[in-house]
């Protein structure tokens, strides 16, 4: 698809395109190394193993690839890339499917990650913003944003990602708090009995796997980053506070 679309800038003559990508084209990788505080420039090493993240580390390198490439108006092509992250919205389905989950589990929330992990900065209305600015300055100021990657990130607490959570669904509902942490081996038995079921089963049904091992070891790598490079290449400041969204 991302191809398609190159394709067709190039043949239409449209200068500057923008790609939406994620931070699951980065990481964390298949040795579930950790990394804290990394910044577009940060090197990290291994190969992405959930295909989400193959996909859109594919898509990532040919979007770069094809800056400068002539158009058929004999002008260049100009693109740069966004790695967002989890986007909260009025209508957030995973937010709802969380909720529904701590109701029918008596108001409890648990959740996976381990005290010490910490997650990526979840953004709560900034992210349409900050491709609106860096649209309009890529076409300002191409020489500085064509080829380059810039990660999202607005004014959302530093916390763990179950903390934000059981913040935005105990604010709509006072009665879900917060449960205990589900320990990692529990976890990985439940998704090895899973495997057993599903061979044995596989001759009359083969269900789909509720989480697999490389989701697991995303959800408990620490990884996570700091930058302001938005900032310095486009005036990029949040739009909406944590509060107002």
């Amino acid at each position: 698809g991302t191809e398609n679309v190159l394709r067709a800038c190039c043949v239409l003559s449209i200068p500057f395109l923008l790609y939406t990508s994620s931070i699951a084209a980065v990481g964390p990788n298949t040795a579930c190394e950790p990394m804290l505080r990394g910044n577009e420039d940060t090197e990290y090493r291994g190969e992405v193993e959930l295909p989400y993240g193959k996909t859109k580390a594919m898509a990532e390198k040919i979007v770069l690839e094809a800056n400068g490439k002539k158009l058929s108006s004999g002008g260049e092509l100009r693109t740069c890339v966004i790695r967002a992250n989890t986007v909260y919205g009025e209508k957030a389905a995973f937010l709802q499917e969380l909720y529904l989950l701590a109701k029918a589990s008596n108001g409890v929330l648990n959740y996976l990650e381990p005290e010490n992990t910490e997650r990526n900065l979840t953004y709560v209305g900034n992210v349409a913003w900050m491709h609106v600015l860096a649209a309009r300055n890529l076409q300002l100021k191409p020489d500085l944003l064509a080829g380059q990657v810039y990660y999202c990130y607005d004014d959302t607490p530093s916390r763990k990602g179950f903390l934000v959570r059981h913040q935005l669904l105990s604010s709509a509902d006072p009665s879900v708090r917060l449960g205990s942490h589900i320990p990692y081996w529990k976890m990985w038995l439940m998704i090895q009995l899973h495997r057993i079921f599903r061979v044995i089963l596989s001759p009359f049904w083969r269900p789909q796997p509720f989480l697999t091992l490389p989701l697991l070891n995303t959800i408990v790598t620490t990884f996570s980053f700091e930058t302001d490079k938005a900032s310095r290449h486009f005036g990029y400041k949040p739009l909406f506070t944590w509060q107002e969204s």
